[in-house]
C-alpha cells in the first residue's frame, strides 16, 4: 500500500510499539504527542518522529492518519481537542487503538466529517519496545466506516497481523471475550494454586505441577476445539468427585465454593453437548453443585 505519514498520540507501551512497527512498515512517523514531555522523549528514541509536542493537535496537522492511543477515559477527550484546534487534514483518517470502546466515542472526528475506526491489537505490551515485532502474526480487529476499516486491513497487513472485522454494536463483548480468555484466566489459576498449597503442594511449585496439564489443555483445544477438549470428572459423570470436591473446598477455601460450582454448571453443558454424559447425570451433578 501506499506509504502515509503518521502521528501518534499516546506515549504509553502500545503507541510506541505501534510506531515503532509502522515505522519498520514504510511509514514515516511524522508527529508524537502526550501529556508528559519525559515520555514522549523516551518513545522518541525509538520512533524518532519530525514533531513531538504536549499538545497533541501540534503534532497532528499534517498527517495522513492519526492513532489516538491514550488510556480510554481520554480518547474522546483527546479527540475532540484535536477537533476543536484544528488539528486535522480532511482527508486524514482517525483511529483508537481501545480494546473495549468503539469507533463511536471519536464522534467529534466523525461529526466534522472524518473517517474514523478503532484499531485493537490482541496482544499484551508489556514494554515500550518488544522484539521480534509483536505485530506479526496477531489478531487485529478493526471496526468504523467502511473506508477506515479497509485501510486498517492494510495496515495490519503491513504489521504482519491477521485481521478481523467487527460489529460496532459488538466491540464490547470482543473486549469481554478478551477479559475472561486472560484476566479470568489469571483467576482461574490463582484458584488451582491455592488448592494445591492446602493439599500440602509447596507454594513454590503449587503452580509449576499444573503446567504441563495446561499446556496439554490448550494443544487440545488448538487440534480439536474447545468443547471436544473436555475432559475430568464432569465429562465422566463421576458424581462422587465432584461431591468431595463441594465438600472440601467448602472446608477449606470457602470464598473459592461459589466460583467452583459456577464453572462446574457451565461445564455440565459442554459435557452435554457432547453427548459425554446423560441427562440423569446431568441432572445429579447440577444438584451436588447447587
Amino acid at each position: 500500500m501506499q506509504k502515509l505519514d503518521f502521528a501518534i498520540v499516546g506515549c504509553g507501551r502500545l503507541g510506541t510499539n505501534l510506531g515503532i512497527q509502522l515505522k519498520a512498515a514504510g511509514h514515516s512517523p511524522i508527529g508524537l504527542s502526550a501529556r508528559n514531555i519525559k515520555s514522549i522523549q523516551e518513545s522518541n528514541k525509538l520512533i524518532k518522529a519530525k514533531i513531538v509536542d504536549t499538545y497533541p493537535w501540534k503534532v497532528t496537522k499534517n498527517a495522513d492518519i492519526i492513532f489516538i492511543t491514550t488510556p480510554d477515559d481520554a480518547i474522546e477527550q483527546t479527540c475532540k481537542e484535536i477537533i476543536y484546534n484544528n488539528g486535522l487534514r480532511q482527508s486524514a483518517f482517525v483511529y483508537h487503538c481501545s480494546g473495549s470502546l468503539s469507533s463511536k466515542s471519536l464522534v467529534s472526528a466523525i461529526q466534522s466529517g472524518h473517517y474514523v475506526g478503532s484499531f485493537h491489537p490482541l496482544q499484551s505490551f508489556p514494554v515500550k519496545y518488544l522484539q521480534p515485532n509483536p505485530f506479526e502474526n496477531i489478531y487485529i480487529s478493526v471496526e468504523g466506516d467502511k473506508p477506515a476499516i479497509e485501510l486498517g486491513k492494510s495496515i495490519a497487513f503491513d504489521l504482519k497481523a491477521k485481521i478481523t472485522e467487527i460489529s460496532t454494536d459488538g466491540k464490547s463483548l470482543y473486549h469481554a471475550a478478551a477479559v475472561v480468555a486472560s484476566n479470568y484466566l489469571v483467576t482461574l489459576l490463582e484458584l488451582a494454586k491455592q488448592l494445591n498449597i492446602n493439599a500440602g503442594i509447596s507454594d513454590n511449585i503449587s503452580l509449576e505441577v499444573l503446567k504441563p496439564l495446561i499446556h496439554g489443555t490448550l494443544n487440545n483445544i488448538e487440534k480439536q476445539g474447545v468443547t471436544n477438549a473436555l475432559t475430568g470428572p464432569i465429562s465422566r459423570g463421576d458424581e462422587r468427585t465432584i461431591q468431595n470436591h463441594v465438600r472440601n473446598i467448602a472446608q477449606v477455601l470457602p470464598d473459592y465454593s461459589n466460583l467452583y460450582n459456577i464453572l462446574g454448571h457451565y461445564t455440565i453443558s459442554i459435557a452435554q453437548s457432547q453427548q459425554q454424559i446423560s441427562n440423569e447425570q446431568s441432572l445429579k451433578l447440577k444438584e451436588i453443585l447447587s
